[in-house]
């Protein structure tokens, strides 16, 4: 009974899996390797080639489990590797299932003709032996130190059958009389004594048993990282739950919070009871909303990495599978294959939400039920705070002033802050005659400039910035992750610090939606512009369309402030407007700006860190810098006479950046 269970757990050890080919469903027969370490059947694989490339001159092999394609050489499909292991592996699986199932019976002699019942197995001859064989055995004398064990044994488990396809030592392709015994370094692979004399004498040569340490060793190091990585996105999966766990908790919470404010209210005006009821149902539905464009994130988030970690498991359990059963022939035959898959997992990363993406909160109003509040305040940005900006005129001096940019014709047009007191411009080729600029995208360069520390320190050099990739820029942003944003032509382009493509996509809905401005907000929310159809997309980092938002008369002018999206229209005689709608298209304030500047246009807008919000105007022959306060009222103009302003924005110190032109100018609040 013990001996049966024993012999029973050799067969449970090995997956089911592992034995069948995945094509035909049988034991494999021949089995070759992919790149991507999966086996299957040669003739398998010649049914397979033939029905993706009926032409057979194709040098590609697509895997039918994980689609990754195998590069053909010589003589296709028969060049590939052989799996000696699974081969040995079937052939020991299916020897010991005859004798588990009572089939040893069937088992004849393989050492006379005479078909006699095997009684034994020579382990030295690889012969199943009848009961005269094991005795002529027995009488000669080269065959007496033979092991020979009884099919009592073998059946039991008490003996494991062991195929000698793991025995076989592979030959030479060149010299089929000599056994490999030699790994080269240089070229990556195992020859025999004359190829190592004639091919590489000059060349890095050690054992077979040195190479196959050394290439454990590596497999191991990377299986170990793949599992830390594995790790990692369980960690992930693990955070991820726990912040949509916190999101639903909030989302509750947020909508009780709203309803129990919203029957207050009721109880205390039943006059305006449908009033309230219906702004309820709109604060509902934006939360609704909201919640669901977050849970989708999440969700989308935690089914990627799920993707991932069961990738994972499957490739480390293949590569696992493969070093325990493989000799070291294949080992190091299939050393590149083994380290670029194991490569190929530790390079990913786990798709993480940002920090505060479960926040949802609700803030009552006084003559309103309230607003829904996003984004969590942090401590820092509260010290920044200064309401007494909003309703007090302020007086700016000029600071310094760059003019050196060498550009004939040149014309800054946008100005971006970097977090390292550096300044990114965008210069344009122009032709200016009075008020009207004509500009031309042949000549973009995007120029950097570090801003002196104090009045005293000498004119910063600009330094102008070889940017692959960029062919028709009009308009840059830059994230709070020093992130450039490029809207080159139809397409917005994102550079990291180093300013190599990310990503990029296409905002709009055909070829005649041309994009016109571009705004980043600190969740590196992405907001594009279009002056001819009169609205604004709103994206998420990658580019994805969160929703388009009406946006009457739009032009150039564009930025990004606590859910808000603030631009000036596109300007005449006798209308110039200030507008600020929120992310969902509700209009938060409009302001006619006629009768403050006669004669000047809008052409850039930027918001201070307490939301006061700063409009440069141009006309001729200056320019000026008008202040407003958060909920759009107007209270003077802060900076008069500072040449052609364009773009502006603040630098992480609270100097106002104006492209004034022909030069760059910074001021600071005294």
């Amino acid at each position: 009974m013990a001996s049966n269970v024993t012999a029973q757990s050799v067969l449970q050890k090995i997956s089911v899996d592992h034995l069948e080919c995945s094509i035909c469903t049988n034991h494999f027969r021949q089995p070759k390797l992919l790149d991507c370490l999966h086996s299957f059947c040669l003739q398998c694989l010649h049914g397979l080639r033939q029905s993706q490339d009926p032409s057979g001159t194709g040098t590609k092999l697509q895997c039918p489990l994980c689609r990754r394609e195998t590069m053909l050489k010589g003589s296709g499909v028969a060049d590939l590797p052989n799996n000696f292991a699974f081969s040995a592996l079937v052939e020991e699986v299916t020897m010991q299932k005859k004798l588990l199932e009572g089939q040893g019976s069937e088992i004849k002699c393989q050492a006379c003709d005479e078909e006699n019942q095997a009684i034994s197995r020579c382990m030295d001859c690889d012969h199943f032996l009848c009961q005269d064989c094991q005795k002529a055995h027995g009488r000669m004398t080269v065959m007496k130190t033979h092991k020979i064990y009884t099919m009592a044994q073998l059946r039991s488990g008490e003996i494991v059958y062991k195929s000698k396809l793991r025995e076989e030592v592979p030959k030479c392709g060149k010299h089929p009389d000599q056994n490999l015994n030699v790994y080269c370094n240089l070229c990556e692979q195992i020859i025999c004594t004359t190829c190592s004399v004639l091919d590489h004498a000059k060349h890095s040569l050690i054992g077979l048993t040195e190479a196959a340490e050394k290439c454990k060793k590596k497999v191991t190091e990377m299986v170990q990282k793949s599992e830390s990585r594995k790790t990692e996105l369980s960690t992930t999966i693990e955070e991820t739950s726990k912040s949509q766990k916190k999101l639903d908790t909030m989302f509750a919470n947020t909508q009780n919070k709203i309803s129990k404010k919203a029957q207050q209210e009721i109880t205390k005006f039943k006059q305006e009871i449908a009033k309230i009821q219906k702004e309820e149902q709109k604060l509902l539905k934006e939360t609704d909303m909201i919640y669901k464009d977050k849970l989708k994130a999440l969700e989308a988030a935690q089914a990627t990495n799920s993707k991932e970690v069961s990738q994972t498991e499957h490739k480390l359990e293949e590569v696992k599978q493969l070093m325990n059963q493989a000799s070291c022939y294949e080992i190091l035959e299939l050393q590149q294959k083994l380290l670029h898959n194991l490569s190929e997992l530790t390079g990913k990363q786990p798709q993480q939400v940002p920090d505060n993406f479960n926040f949802m909160d609700f803030e009552e109003g006084e003559r309103s039920l309230g607003r829904l509040i996003l984004e969590e305040p942090r401590a820092a940005e509260k010290l920044k705070l200064r309401p007494a900006r909003s309703c007090v005129k302020e007086k700016w001096e000029l600071k310094t002033e760059v003019k050196n940019f060498e550009l004939p014709n040149a014309f800054i047009t946008h100005v971006e802050a970097l977090s390292n007191n550096k300044v990114m411009a965008l210069s344009i080729k122009s032709n200016i005659l009075f008020h009207k600029t004509n500009m031309s995208p042949t000549i973009h360069p995007i120029i950097t400039v570090s801003l002196p520390g104090s009045q005293h320190e000498r004119t910063p050099i600009p330094q102008r910035l070889q940017i692959n990739g960029l062919t028709d820029v009009m308009c840059i942003a830059v994230s709070k992750d020093d992130k450039l944003l490029a809207l080159d032509g139809p397409v917005v382009k994102v550079f990291n610090k180093q300013h190599q493509l990310l990503h990029q996509f296409t905002p709009g809905r055909g070829s005649d939606s041309q994009p016109t401005c571009l705004a980043v907000d600190d969740s590196n929310l992405i907001a594009v512009g279009y002056k001819g159809k009169n609205e604004i997309s709103l994206h998420n980092p990658d580019g994805s369309l969160i929703r388009r938002l009406p946006a009457p008369r739009i032009a150039n002018c564009l930025t990004m402030y606590n859910q808000c999206l603030i631009y000036s229209c596109y300007p005449t005689w006798f209308n110039k407007m200030l507008l600020c709608v929120d992310y969902y298209g509700a209009s938060v304030f409009s302001v006619d700006m006629t009768s403050m500047q006669r004669g000047l246009f809008p052409t850039g807008v930027c918001c201070d860190s307490d939301g006061s919000i700063y409009v440069a105007v141009c006309g001729h022959p200056t320019g000026d810098i008008l202040h407003y306060s958060p909920d759009g009222k107007y209270i003077g103009c802060v900076i008069k006479g500072c040449g052609s302003p364009r773009g502006i924005t603040f630098t992480s110190d609270g100097d106002l950046v104006v492209a004034a032109g022909q030069s760059v100018k910074v001021y600071h609040r005294v």
